[in-house]
């Protein structure tokens, strides 16, 4: 008998699931509203992160042990965010 072992699923795959199986229909008018603000924001915190990276980079300063582990912890939760946020701009948009 050969016994398969599935490889389990990244951590980015199972919280895009998660997202995408959120049911808009019954969130409240106020709670799109909400969660469209929420998904704005972050979407203008990681371009300026990225942007924040791309010019540390550029500019041939480097990085101190903090400041890489703050990077680190940056791009691991842009990973996360951004699939999420292509699900969350999937949501059927409400009259204002």
């Amino acid at each position: 008998m050969t016994d398969y072992i599935s490889t389990p699923a990244s951590s980015i795959t199972i919280f895009r699931e998660l997202v995408s199986e959120l049911d808009s229909q019954q969130l409240s008018d106020i709670q799109h509203i909400d969660l469209s603000a929420v998904a704005e924001d972050t979407i203008e915190g990681l371009c300026h992160g990225l942007m924040f990276i791309s010019e540390a980079f550029t500019s041939d300063n480097t990085f101190t042990n903090d400041s890489l582990k703050q990077v680190g912890a940056f791009l691991s939760a842009a990973a996360h965010l951004i699939p999420a946020l292509t699900v969350l701009g999937e949501y059927p948009q409400i009259a204002h």
